[in-house]
């Protein structure tokens, strides 16, 4: 910026008096260049400027003032140290330059006045100039700004209208692309469909095949199962639920062997669909074992215990008790195969292993032991165990010294319900035995000629000669019944014919003895052989050699 008006004369003043006191020094040439660099700086400042170059004009104050301060410091010292000397001297001359100075100064006071108003009029001229021209200035920038903002409105518009459109567009695309979209779904979908039905009639045919096919493969599997379940139904049925129970009769036997032989068939087919049911397989074993060929009875014996089959059990322990080839002798195997059927309950494996305690064979005999599986063998319905507990009962057979005290051996009342079981059941060695106890009665079991009598009747039921003679006995002394000397001698012959029983052996006792013949009863006896031609001596109801004859005759 300019210095002030009021400032610049004030500056020329003292500008002028360095000078002039340095010009009449005449000793310091480098003050004289700087004090005209001051003035020149300084009348530079008196000139007018452009707005645009007030900021260089500023720095030229500055540099000026930085250099008249420095000046004036150096020119301070200087006059300070030359005062002395010059003092007197320049006294006049100073005296001189001040008026010439003022008068310099005055000159240049009007000067500066009038280059002031000059300059004041040129500033206000400027002003005014820079007023049109901030003017123009600023309507140009309002122009502009109008301008810019009618160009920025025209392109907002057209971006809108550009927008718009471009909406427009993506709206019809996106239509487009919907009612494309829409189609390829529709057509997709129809494709889908028509796949789906292609696939779904494809499946139902398949499905239809599969189904026949399983239904072909469920009745063939019924149908398989039905024919298993058959031939295990007949084979057990024919054959019998397993069993290691001895047969009570040589007849039993031979009728068993036969079923076993009817239902071999039933049997294998069923242990070849059924390998996990173990009675084909058991009775398979015994028909091997009948046969002689234990090498195959074994090994399927083992099958059908594994599968659970307590008779088989027993069976193998027969084995390794007899040593049936190939199966070596071994008496504690076979318990171990006893006790395992025992603990399921096999009738046959209970009584073998009381047997093996009554023996001490593969085991301590035990008599208590015995007799506790012998039980539960005959309360299981085993004739044999049955028949053999009843003699343990009757006459301590089994039992060390045939009496124990501890086990309440002999026991002959609980030995008549087990004969009278086996009697029931057609056994003739139990009704004999019946008719022996009640013959002479037991501690415990009073003699009854009633029941003995009955017994006798069932006996003679049976056609066992030894009951018919018994009968013929019983009505000849009338024990239990009504004499009956014809129906006595009819029992008599009938006994002879079946060649069993001798004619000593053809009367019963009585208290242990054989009592003399009825006079009637051995009458009619001789009638009896006379008339079938075996008789010709006198009918005089005395038994001798002859009618001894005449009876063995017949017998035989």
């Amino acid at each position: 910026m300019p210095l002030p008006s009021a400032i610049l004369p004030i500056c020329l003043i003292s500008v002028l008096a360095l000078h002039a006191g340095g010009a009449l020094a005449q000793e310091n040439d480098a003050a004289q260049v700087a004090a005209d660099e001051a003035i020149a700086a300084l009348l530079a400042l008196r000139a007018p400027s452009e707005e645009e170059q007030a900021e260089a004009r500023a720095g030229a104050v500055e540099d000026a003032m930085g250099a008249f301060e420095a000046l004036a410091a150096e020119s301070a010292e200087r006059v300070e140290a030359e005062r002395a000397a010059a003092e007197a001297e320049a006294a006049a001359a100073r005296a001189e330059a001040v008026s010439a100075a003022t008068t310099a100064f005055e000159a240049l006071a009007a000067e500066s006045e009038a280059r002031r108003i000059a300059e004041a009029e040129a500033a206000a001229e400027a002003e005014r100039a820079a007023a049109v021209e901030a003017a123009a200035t600023a309507f140009e920038t309002l122009a502009a700004e109008s301008e810019a903002r009618r160009i920025a409105e025209a392109e907002a518009a057209a971006e809108a209208e550009r927008a718009a459109a471009v909406e427009a567009a993506a709206t019809a695309f996106e239509a487009l692309a919907a009612e494309s979209e829409a189609r390829r779904i529709a057509e997709a979908e129809a494709a889908a469909s028509a796949a789906r039905a292609a696939a779904v009639e494809e499946a139902a045919s398949a499905f239809e095949v599969l189904a026949a096919e399983s239904a072909a493969r469920a009745a063939a599997e019924a149908a398989a199962a039905a024919a298993a379940q058959a031939a295990l139904t007949e084979c057990v049925e024919t054959a019998g639920p397993p069993s290691a129970e001895n047969y009570e009769t040589e007849e039993d036997q031979r009728a068993a062997l036969d079923a076993l032989r009817r239902a071999l068939p039933a049997c294998r087919a069923a242990a070849q669909a059924l390998p996990e049911e173990g009675a084909p397989l058991f009775h398979l074993a015994t028909a091997a074992q009948a046969s002689g060929r234990h090498r195959r009875a074994v090994p399927l014996y083992e099958s059908a215990a594994e599968a659970g089959v307590a008779a088989a059990m027993t069976r193998l322990g027969d084995y390794h008790n007899f040593g049936l080839r190939p199966v070596r002798e071994d008496p504690e195997q076979a318990v171990a195969y006893y006790r395992q059927a025992a603990d399921l309950g096999d009738p046959a494996g209970l009584a073998t292993l009381a047997f093996m305690y009554r023996l001490g064979r593969g085991v301590e005999a035990d008599a208590g032991e015995m007799l506790r599986l012998i039980e539960q063998a005959a309360d299981a319905g085993y004739p044999f165990a049955q028949r053999n507990l009843a003699q343990t009962y009757l006459r301590g057979e089994g039992v060390p010294g045939r009496s124990d005290d501890a086990l309440g051996i002999p026991n002959p009342p609980r030995a008549v319900p087990l004969l009278v079981t086996l009697a029931s059941d057609g056994d003739v060695e139990a009704m004999q035995q019946l008719i022996a106890l009640y013959s002479d009665g037991a501690d415990g079991v009073p003699a009854s000629d009633f029941l003995r009598g009955g017994w006798v009747e069932e006996l003679a039921a049976t056609g066992d000669p030894a009951g018919i003679a018994a009968r013929g006995f019983l009505y000849e002394q009338g024990i239990g019944r009504a004499a009956d000397p014809e129906r006595a001698a009819a029992d008599y012959i009938a006994a002879l014919e079946t060649g069993e029983v001798d004619i000593t052996e053809l009367r019963g006792t009585i208290n242990g003895q054989t009592p003399p013949w009825e006079r009637e009863t051995a009458m009619a006896f001789q009638t009896i052989l006379a008339e079938r031609g075996l008789y010709t001596m006198r009918i005089d109801g005395d038994i001798g050699p002859g009618t001894r004859r005449a009876a063995r005759a017949l017998s035989e």
